[in-house]
């Protein structure tokens, strides 16, 4: 069960936060993907109430080959009208809503596999990365009902 005090309780509190720091990013955590061995899904809310800015940042990463997850990534950044068409699309696609939402997040590095721990696993997490990389490309993580702003395998967004 999640602490009270680790998550946004309400809509209300997540606009109130946002409004008080009017531009940065909420990291709303990984996950494990079951189809790709040593690979995580993060999503981060990206905004700038100064520009009406509320963008997606979705990041697929090889923490089982990377283990900062700082060179082996992909990403897509979808821009939305309002935070709220964003906190709709979070909830109808992620079942994410506001109380789901970590005030900070703590990565807790016992649930995702890297390569020290995992170091056994690495031949499998190659090969997974491979075939991300194949799926990546051909588009198939990509949600055209959004508005695409960045794409890591082309800059002509």
């Amino acid at each position: 069960m999640k602490s009270q005090n680790e998550y946004f309780q309400s809509l209300q509190k997540l606009e109130d936060y946002i409004a008080k720091q009017v531009s940065g990013s909420i990291l709303l955590g990984y996950e494990n993907l079951s189809n790709y061995s040593g690979m995580v899904l993060g999503k981060s809310i990206i905004f700038d109430t100064r520009n009406n800015k509320y963008e997606l940042d979705l990041e697929w990463i090889s923490f089982g080959l990377d283990l900062y997850g700082e060179n082996l990534l992909e990403n897509y950044l979808y821009s939305f009208a309002t935070l709220d068409t964003l906190l709709q699309y979070l909830k109808n696609q992620y079942n994410i809503t506001p109380s789901d939402m970590p005030m900070k997040y703590k990565t807790d590095l016992t649930k995702f596999p890297n390569p020290i721990k995992d170091s056994e696993n690495k031949h499998v997490f190659i090969k997974s990365w491979e075939q991300f990389q194949n799926d990546f490309r051909t588009g198939i993580f990509l949600d055209n009902t959004l508005e695409l702003i960045f794409s890591s395998t082309s800059q002509d967004i």
